[in-house]
Formats: structure tokens, C-alpha cells, sequence
């Protein structure tokens, strides 16, 4: 059984403004790296799109969904945060 997808308004409009594609959503969940966020509680998906491109969605899961609260372009501390991840 596959989760229920949510996208705040917010999320939505973040990915049309940034020009995140809406049809990359379910790649990206698939192969991101997820952080724990403790200050939000939240859980931050890191997805290398290229050598030079990484997004970050912020998602708030559950057992039977996960919501998108917002979606933007990674910054250092998360791109840092990915390689870390991925040379263990």
C-alpha cells in the first residue's frame, strides 16, 4: 500500500515558483536523502537533481501519508548534509 501525497498550498506554490516539476515529486521522495529536522520536527528530503542541483523538500510523514510544506533549492548546509549521508 503506497502513502497519500499532500501538498500544502504553500508547497504548491513554491514548486511552481521555483520551478520544481511536479512530476519529479515521487523520484525525489524515492531517492532523496531524509534529515531530521529537531528544531521543526520535521523531515528534510535532500535530492541531488546534478553535480550542481539539489533540491529540498520539507515533509511532515506519517504512517499513512507524507505532506510537502514547502519545497526549495538546497543550500551548503544541506548540500553538505547529502554527501555526508552518502559517503557512509
Amino acid at each position: 500500500m503506497s502513502k497519500k501525497l499532500i501538498l500544502t498550498k504553500h508547497a504548491s506554490e513554491r514548486l511552481l515558483e521555483r520551478k520544481i516539476p511536479l512530476k519529479d515529486i515521487q523520484k525525489m521522495l524515492k531517492k532523496c536523502v531524509r534529515i531530521e529536522d529537531r528544531e521543526s520536527a520535521a523531515t528534510l528530503c535532500i535530492y541531488k537533481e546534478s553535480s550542481t542541483q539539489y533540491y529540498t523538500l520539507v515533509l511532515d510523514e506519517m504512517p499513512d501519508q507524507t505532506t510537502i510544506i514547502t519545497a526549495y533549492e538546497s543550500g551548503k548546509w544541506q548540500i553538505e548534509q547529502y554527501q555526508k549521508v552518502k559517503k557512509k
